[in-house]
């Protein structure tokens, strides 16, 4: 993926539906491996904390319409908090990721609820009177292969998931477990929300 930060301008001439995905999530809960892998079926053993934000995209089809989908792997530590800001703006969806070998992954769903809801809403009120302009979330429990090294139980997981609405999904970026269904669901419901907006603008459905 190549870094950039200028988010591509759509250019619906092509017939493509565009989508922005982001990324979202404690440092090293493996976001960008599970992105590398959607993007390209890879994975790299070896942790590279991502600086700022890195972007990748990727075509792909939902119920008969031909997305890009442009994804931003945003980096969790807080130095980075402005850049965050900056490209929450006019995302699609959001992949809240968490570590499932670290118990403190979990204790921080709510910090990072709260930045997604500020940063794409505003205050909390304006929160209240523009939920329906909330992207789509949905929670990655990474990590699902290191069994023996597991801290989050799947109790614990689908509380946090349920406290915030959340579709949860347990998920590998090492042997893929969960990461197509988690990407298609989440660009399904994406579809379904943005369905007569693409139509009326003419891009291609079947």
């Amino acid at each position: 993926m190549s870094k950039q930060l200028q988010t591509p301008i759509p250019d619906f001439s092509t017939c493509l539906a565009w989508v922005k995905l982001v990324s979202a999530g404690f440092p090293g809960s493996g976001k960008t491996s599970l992105i590398k892998h959607f993007c390209d079926s890879r994975f790299s053993a070896g942790y590279q904390p991502t600086v700022g934000a890195d972007y990748g995209f990727k075509v792909f089809r939902v119920d008969g319409i031909d997305l890009r989908v442009n994804m931003w792997d945003l980096s969790g530590y807080p130095e980075y908090l402005e850049v965050r800001n900056e490209l929450y703006s006019g995302c699609d969806g959001v992949l809240l990721t968490i570590d499932l070998t670290e118990a403190k992954s979990v204790a921080n769903i709510d910090a990072w609820m709260r930045e997604i809801a500020q940063c794409c809403l505003g205050s909390p009120g304006q929160q209240q009177q523009q939920q329906s302009s909330m992207p789509d979330i949905v929670l990655l429990a990474n990590k699902a292969d290191l069994k023996d090294k597991r801290q989050v139980t799947p109790a614990d997981a689908a509380k946090a998931a349920a406290k915030h609405k959340l579709h949860l999904y347990e998920t590998s970026a090492a042997t893929g477990e969960g990461v197509d269904k988690a990407f298609r669901d989440l660009l399904q419901r994406i579809v379904q929300r943005n369905r007569a907006a693409w139509a009326a603008r003419g891009v291609k459905m079947e």
